[in-house]
């Protein structure tokens, strides 16, 4: 059945340009809709934070822009940023400004106020470029909440450390112990570190020798306060070496194999602690730079901070087993450099704790044999150099604080309220529209049925005529589906 022509009453004749026009009108729509809801081009404003706390503790934040230059190249922007703590009513409970890093983006600490139980919400907001730009995350607030998990680094097996069997030459006066470390947790290649060698009550003389990629200038070094320790360089991509108590003629006594703990292209960094004060030195290749340090305990990130080259000093810190994380940018946690500190009244005290520390990580690293020989009340001889060999081990491990959450995901992924609505009153119009065409087509299919009848009554002989099936019969029903189906795909949410 074709739209009405000539042929129709008057009154349709008016209707065929709009029903022909129709498929336009409608196309014109969604296509109207269409660029109504293309997504603003927004700030990527990016904030990392931790995602529980203890109530009366303090959290690290960090917040930075990702933005590209006028060559197209991406590069890290820090606007004023206000980060606020709000409970599930959106009142504001705490808030910070953040300050502006010496290495990239804007960091900051807040405590958590010590009445706060249950969910909350932290809002990072700035303004850029005349947009309001916020970005929010949880915080889970309890008392014994876990927190970030320590992980290994992403090296390859021959990087990390092992400790081969002891391999006894002679056994009168050789010693029992000869536990090999590097204090720093890892090697950066081509960057001094040390390695720190427990050898227990025994006296005498340690030798180093090395089988591929490491150098030192001292192979042999005499043992002080239970410990010997050589300042080594690894080059290339793997290092092993084999330790030895040498006799007093220089024979070995017993040996070791180590392989040492590498980490390509990273920091190393080490801590030291005066009373409640704090100081942290690092090296890395190419040079002195600036670097973010981010602190934690028990694995919770507590403060944020960075450090230019020749500053040392983080302030006073509370009693306890504190690790801190140096990395050159804030998307480098797999290189960091990590040093742990231990604040205290005295040697002792800190030596026990550093002990304590080691051993409820026991599950996931196995028991330590110099923490269980400190615990047993045994003497291990130079505290320091005991506290620098118990942290070696753990000190190989990361604690990531993450890439940080975008303001430009979560705008694309929850349309405006005022796209929505433009989505709503298009289907509307569409299927209007739809309702008006086909009821056309309804009363037309029902009038030329009518004029055929009659036509044949005209020229019949008096028989009643009997109805032919028409081409153009329901026609009305499959334009309404069109429509009613364009209707729908202007409410879809992935197009529109």
């Amino acid at each position: 059945m074709s739209i009405p022509g000539q042929s129709a009453e008057p009154r349709f004749e008016r209707w065929g340009w709009a029903i022909r026009l129709s498929p336009i009108v409608v196309a014109a729509i969604l296509a109207a809709l269409w660029l109504a809801g293309a997504p603003e081009e927004r700030p990527d404003l990016r904030f990392a934070a931790p995602v529980v706390a203890r109530p009366g503790s303090s959290i690290g934040l960090r917040a930075w822009q990702m933005d590209r230059d006028d060559e197209g190249y991406v590069v890290v922007r820090s606007p004023d940023i206000v980060v606020e703590l709000r409970d599930f009513e959106r009142r504001s409970i705490a808030k910070t400004t953040l300050s502006r890093s010496r290495v990239e983006g804007a960091e900051g600490t807040m405590v958590v106020p010590t009445d706060l139980r249950g969910d909350y919400t932290l809002v990072a907001s700035t303004r850029i470029e005349g947009h309001e730009v916020a970005v929010e995350r949880a915080l889970h607030v309890h008392e014994g909440i876990d927190s970030r998990r320590k992980k290994g680094r992403v090296v390859n097996s021959f990087q990390v450390y092992e400790l081969g069997p002891l391999h006894s030459s002679i056994s009168s006066g050789a010693p029992s112990i000869l536990d090999a470390r590097i204090e720093e947790g890892a090697c950066v290649p081509d960057l001094p570190c040390s390695l720190l060698v427990w050898v227990g009550r025994w006296q005498g003389r340690v030798g180093l020798v090395s089988q591929t990629g490491v150098r030192t200038e001292s192979p042999i070094v005499a043992t002080t306060d239970g410990f010997a320790r050589f300042s080594i360089l690894v080059r290339g991509a793997e290092g092993h070496v084999v330790v030895e108590a040498l006799g007093p003629h220089g024979a070995p006594l017993v040996s070791r194999q180590v392989r040492i703990p590498l980490v390509p292209g990273g920091l190393v960094a080490r801590a030291s602690s005066r009373g409640e004060s704090v100081e942290l030195d690092w090296t890395a290749l190419g040079g002195r730079a600036p670097v973010l340090v981010d602190v934690f305990s028990d694995s919770r990130w507590v403060r944020a901070l960075s450090l230019d080259p020749g500053e040392h000093d983080l302030g006073a810190f509370p009693p306890g087993i504190w690790r801190l994380q140096a990395r050159a940018d804030l998307f480098s946690d797999e290189t960091a450099g990590v040093a742990f500190v231990a604040v205290g009244d005295s040697s002792e005290a800190r030596l026990r704790a550093a002990a304590d520390a080691v051993l409820a990580d026991a599950g996931h690293q196995g028991l330590d044999p110099l923490a269980m020989t400190i615990l047993d009340g045994e003497p291990v001889g130079d505290a320091e150099q005991a506290m620098a060999a118990l942290f070696a081990i753990p000190a190989f491990d990361v604690v990531e604080t993450g890439p940080g959450v975008s303001a430009r995901v979560a705008a694309q992924g929850s349309p405006s309220a005022e796209q929505e609505r433009r989505q709503w009153i298009a289907a509307g119009v569409i299927l209007l529209l739809g309702l008006s065409v086909s009821m056309v087509l309804l009363r037309v299919e029902v009038l030329s049925d009518v004029w055929a009848r009659r036509l044949l009554e005209g020229t019949g002989d008096g028989a009643a005529p009997r109805p032919r099936p028409s081409s153009g019969r329901g026609l009305w029903a499959f334009v309404l589906l069109v429509f009613v189906l364009m209707a729908v795909l202007a409410l879809s949410k992935r197009w529109f």
